[in-house]
């Protein structure tokens, strides 16, 4: 009997211990770009479960759900696992509890994680110059067509999302277009824009619109007339800047060390400045600040100095 109880007993610490010292790896969640520590429970090759450190409930998400460029990046076991599963499992109906282990991100260990993860989000896709409306917005920005083109060949560079633009075979392509009559070449890089928009696929990215406003010139001239006529865009990257100037926040606050403190509410202050300069564009303003050339190059120093 006294055999017995201890073989329970131990099995018991055994499990204990198990738990306590359970991996934890990192998810991001591809509509909203936040990343949470968990405990992995199972992987199948649709669905991952999990629970949050410490607890006991399981959650499920379907893979389609995460972002899985970054997991095989950065979570690199959980991705593997995943690839060795061969046959996919049915799949789940979603539960219906909207409890939501994605709602808040886990926070960053210390400011070069912060940037690690604010450089993913700045990489996501992000709307651009409407497909359908390329005329109208070269005409309220006072730009030649085949200008308007090659400064969103270089947005489309730094946003490192370009593709090599078809050419158009034109009859009498010396002759001179009458007045109010479209380049032939100009019609094709709207078609091919419009098909590569409809198929999902990124046209620029937050990382390729600080990069180019930083560059300034006739580049960061022609960003800056994208985001005043896309307001979609420059609340993403408000959105973006405002949500990590909150966790650097939060970051300074948990700072055991004052080096630590310091460093995180510095970073703080330019993501708030950086957002503010962000939010200063609008389709009624139509002045350019210098400002956000000079917040566009800080942010990239500190972004290429966390790497």
């Amino acid at each position: 009997m006294r055999t017995r109880l201890f073989i329970l007993l131990l099995a018991g610490c055994l499990g204990i211990a198990a738990a306590k010292g359970a991996e934890t790896v990192r998810l991001r969640k591809k509509d909203n770009g936040n990343i949470i520590e968990v405990e992995i429970v199972e992987v199948q090759a649709d669905r991952v479960s999990f629970r949050m450190p410490g607890g006991e409930r399981v959650y499920t998400i379907g893979w389609d759900s995460l972002d899985t460029g970054w997991i095989k990046q950065n979570s690199q076991a959980v991705w593997n696992e995943h690839e060795l599963l061969v046959q996919p499992a049915p799949p789940e109906k979603k539960a219906e509890d909207v409890d939501d282990p994605f709602a808040k991100e886990t926070p960053p260990a210390d400011t070069k994680e912060l940037l690690h993860n604010l450089a993913s989000a700045l990489n996501d896709k992000m709307r651009g110059v409407d497909p359908s409306s390329v005329t109208n917005f070269c005409r309220e920005n006072g730009l030649d067509e085949s200008a308007f083109w090659r400064g969103y060949d270089d947005l489309r560079k730094a946003s490192g999302t370009y593709v090599e633009p078809k050419t158009a075979r034109v009859k009498d392509s010396n002759r001179d277009l009458r007045p109010g009559e479209r380049d032939p070449a100009g019609q094709l890089r709207e078609s091919q824009l419009r098909a590569e928009a409809e198929k999902g696929r990124a046209i620029v990215t937050g990382i390729g619109y600080v990069r180019t406003l930083a560059e300034g010139g006739y580049k960061g001239r022609l960003a800056w007339q994208c985001l005043r006529n896309s307001a979609d865009d420059r609340k993403g990257m408000v959105t973006r800047l405002r949500k990590y100037e909150t966790l650097a926040g939060e970051l300074a606050e948990r700072a055991e060390k004052p080096e630590g403190k310091r460093d995180a509410l510095v970073l703080r202050k330019l993501l708030g400045d950086v957002a503010a300069s962000f939010e200063r564009v609008s389709k009624e303003n139509n002045t350019q600040e210098e400002r956000l050339k000079s917040d566009c190059q800080s942010l990239l120093a500190r972004l290429s100095a966390g790497r």
